[in-house]
C-alpha cells in the first residue's frame, strides 16, 4: 500500500509512516522516500513524535532525530525547492518492530491534537512570521545531541516541536503560540535555575 501524497492531519502522516515500514530495518532514507510528502513539515514532525515516544531511549536516537529536525528545519527556513540529508543521517536506521511499537503508543495523542486544531490565527503560520516558530524548532533539534544526557530533555523538547510542527502543517497559529509559550516558559525557568 502506498502512502498518501498529501497527508492532512498529524494522524495521516504517522499513519503514512507507518504503512511505509517493511522488512527488520528500515532507514530514513527510504522512510521519507517512501513518504515521498510534499511538505517539509511531516519530515519535522515525524521525528518530534518519535522522540515523544518510547524509541527516544534508544542510544543515539535522540541525536539522529534533533539533527534531522535540525537540517530539515532549516532548509525549510531557507525555502529550498528539494530537501537534502547528509549520507549518514539518510542511512540511520531504526528496527521496525520499534518503530511500530513507538508509532502504536503515538496514535491516541496524536488523535487527540489532530481533533483541538482548526485554522485560526493565520498570520503566525505564514512567511515571515512562521520562520519564528520554525527557528525554534531548528535551535531544539540543533541541541539533540547535549539533551540525549539529561533524561526526558529530549522527550519535552520532541513535544514542543511536534506542537510547533502541527500548528503550522495544520494552520493553526494559536496551537503555535501555545508552543512558544511554553518553550519560552521552559527557558525562562531554566534560566533561573541556572
Amino acid at each position: 500500500m502506498t502512502a498518501t501524497v498529501h497527508p492532512q492531519t498529524a494522524s495521516d502522516v504517522l499513519r503514512d509512516a507507518q504503512r511505509a515500514l517493511n522488512g527488520d530495518t528500515m532507514s530514513i532514507g527510504e522512510l521519507v522516500e517512501a513518504l515521498g510528502v510534499a511538505s517539509y513539515t511531516p519530515l519535522v514532525l515525524l521525528p518530534a513524535l518519535a522522540l515523544v515516544s518510547p524509541l527516544s531511549g534508544v542510544p543515539g536516537f535522540t541525536t539522529v532525530c534533533g539533527l534531522m529536525i535540525a537540517i530539515v528545519s532549516l532548509q525549510q527556513m531557507m525555502e529550498r525547492p528539494k530537501l537534502w540529508l547528509p549520507g549518514w543521517v539518510r542511512r540511520a536506521s531504526v528496527a521496525t518492530h520499534k518503530a511500530r511499537k513507538g508509532m502504536s503508543w503515538l496514535m491516541r495523542p496524536v488523535r487527540c491534537l489532530d481533533r483541538v486544531t482548526q485554522r485560526r490565527l493565520h498570520g503566525l503560520v505564514t512567511p515571515p512570521v512562521v520562520r519564528f516558530p520554525q527557528g525554534i524548532c531548528f535551535g531544539l533539534g540543533a541541541i539533540m545531541p547535549v539533551l540525549e544526557v539529561i533524561p526526558f530533555s529530549s522527550s519535552i523538547a520532541g513535544a514542543i516541536i511536534a506542537v510547533l510542527t502541527t500548528g503550522i502543517f495544520m494552520g493553526d497559529g494559536l496551537l503555535v503560540m501555545i508552543g512558544l509559550l511554553v518553550a519560552a516558559a521552559i527557558a525562562g525557568g531554566l534560566v533561573v535555575l541556572f
